[in-house]
C-alpha cells in the first residue's frame, strides 16, 4: 500500500487543487441543531476564502447563505448568536428577510434598474444529519444522507438530533501542519499500545478499524480489567451503572466508544455520554485549523456528569499526544532518508484516504511533483486518459 509522497504536503499548487477539487466539493461540518436553538439565531463558518451563514428564521426553518452582501460581497454577520428581524449590511445598509430575500436598499433610486427579486442572498447547498448541520460549497454530489446511509442506523441509536452543546467544548486551534499529516495519526489504530496508554487501558486488544459502505469507522468495546490511570480507573467504576443510564443504546454500545470518518476531513466521536465532533481546515499548505465541539442529552445525574468529565480527561491526554505524533511526522516529512512507508494492515485507513486523494487527484499519486506552473495541466491530462482507458 503506497502513500502519497512528502512533496504532496508542501506543494502550493496542489494544496489550492485540494481546496477547489476536494475541500470545497465535499460535505463540511457547521454545526449542529442546538447551536441555532431559537428563532433568529445564526451560526458563520469561513473556510477557503468562503464566508458561510446558517441561520434559523421565525419559521424555525434552518437555512445555509454565502454570508456576503449582494451588494459590493461585504460579510454580513460575524461568529455566532440572535439577529434582528432583518439583516442589514454594515456597509450600506441594504437589509434581507431571514429567509433571504431582499427586502430593502437605501437610495434605491441612485440604482439603474434595480430588481429587488433578483438580488437574495445566495443559498449553499445544506443538509441535516442526525442533528448536524452540513453545508457543501461547490459541485453537485451525492446526498449527505445517501453518503453516510451505511452508519445511518447505528448513529440513530444516540438520538443526536436531540442533543444540545456541551458548555466549554467548541474550539478552534490553528496548527502549523498540512492537513493531511493531521489525519494520517487520526486514520489509524495502530498507534494506540505504544502511543496512549489511556485508551489502551481503556480499550486496547478490542479497537477494529473497519470501512462500511465507503465510510471509515472505528470500534473499541470498553476492557472490564481495572486501568492504573487514574481517570481510566475512575471512568471504568462507572460501568455498572451504564445499563440505567443508556436505555436508549444497546447493550454493545453502552460500553463502546466508535469513531467514524466524513471524507474529507471530519469525524464523529460517539461516546455512551456525549458525542464530539471536529474538523480540519486546510488554511495553507503548511497551516490548518482545528475546530471541534461536545454535544450530549439534557442530563444532570451525578454520574453521568462524572462520565463526561472523565471522558474529557481522557480525550485531553490523547489530543496532546496525537500533537506531538502529528509534530514528528510533520519533522520526518523533510528528511533525506525518509523510507518508503510500510504499512501495516491496521493502517489502512491511512492508506484509503491517500487513495481517495489519488482517485479526485490522479497528479497526487506521482512521486515527484511536475513542473512548477504545470500542475493543474498534468493532473487534468491523467484524468482525461483515466476515463480514455
Amino acid at each position: 500500500m503506497e502513500l502519497l509522497a512528502p512533496w504532496t504536503y508542501r506543494h502550493p499548487e496542489l494544496f489550492n487543487l485540494e481546496v477547489e477539487r476536494i475541500f470545497k466539493r465535499h460535505w463540511l461540518l457547521a454545526c449542529h441543531v442546538s447551536d441555532l436553538p431559537a428563532p433568529r439565531d445564526y451560526f458563520t463558518l469561513d473556510a477557503f476564502g468562503e464566508c458561510a451563514l446558517l441561520l434559523r428564521g421565525d419559521d424555525r426553518r434552518v437555512r445555509a447563505f454565502h454570508n456576503i452582501c449582494r451588494h459590493r460581497g461585504a460579510k454580513l454577520l460575524d461568529g455566532s448568536g440572535n439577529c434582528p428581524a432583518m439583516l442589514s449590511c454594515p456597509f450600506h445598509g441594504w437589509t434581507y428577510r431571514l429567509d433571504g430575500t431582499l427586502a430593502s436598499v437605501p437610495a434605491s433610486g441612485t440604482f439603474a434598474d434595480l430588481d429587488l427579486t433578483q438580488h437574495a442572498l445566495a443559498p449553499l447547498e445544506m443538509e441535516i444529519w442526525m442533528g448536524f448541520v452540513f453545508i457543501r460549497f461547490a459541485g453537485n454530489g451525492a446526498p449527505l444522507s445517501e453518503e453516510l446511509r451505511p452508519v445511518e442506523e447505528t448513529t440513530a441509536h444516540y438520538r443526536t438530533a436531540e442533543m444540545a452543546p456541551l458548555a466549554g467544548t467548541r474550539y478552534a486551534q490553528e496548527l502549523p501542519y498540512n492537513w493531511k499529516t493531521v489525519h494520517d495519526i487520526d486514520n489509524e489504530g495502530y498507534h494506540v499500545p505504544a502511543g496512549h496508554p489511556a485508551l489502551q487501558q481503556l480499550y486496547g486488544g478490542n479497537y477494529r478499524d473497519e470501512v462500511r459502505g465507503g465510510v471509515p469507522v472505528s470500534t473499541a468495546q470498553l476492557n472490564e480489567a481495572r486501568g492504573t490511570l487514574w481517570s481510566v480507573r475512575h471512568y471504568q467504576k462507572l460501568l455498572p451503572v451504564y445499563d440505567e443510564l443508556f436505555p436508549h443504546l444497546p447493550t454493545p454500545q453502552r460500553r463502546a466508544w466508535l469513531y467514524i470518518g466524513v471524507y474529507p476531513s471530519t469525524v464523529l466521536a460517539l461516546y455512551p455520554e456525549c458525542i464530539e465532533f471536529y474538523m480540519s481546515i486546510p488554511l495553507a499548505p503548511g497551516r490548518s485549523r482545528m475546530i471541534g465541539a461536545s454535544y450530549a442529552l439534557p442530563d444532570a445525574r451525578r454520574e453521568m456528569r462524572a462520565a463526561r468529565y472523565l471522558n474529557a480527561r481522557i480525550n485531553r491526554m490523547t489530543e496532546r499526544e496525537d500533537r506531538a505524533f502529528v509534530r514528528r511526522l510533520h519533522q520526518g516529512l523533510h528528511s533525506s532518508e525518509r523510507p518508503t512507508p510500510h504499512l501495516s494492515s491496521l493502517e489502512e485507513g491511512v492508506f484509503e484516504l491517500h487513495e481517495q486523494i489519488r482517485r479526485e487527484l490522479p497528479v497526487a499519486g506521482l512521486p515527484a511533483a511536475p513542473a512548477d506552473g504545470t500542475l493543474a495541466r498534468v493532473d487534468f491530462e491523467m484524468r482525461t486518459q483515466q476515463r480514455r482507458v
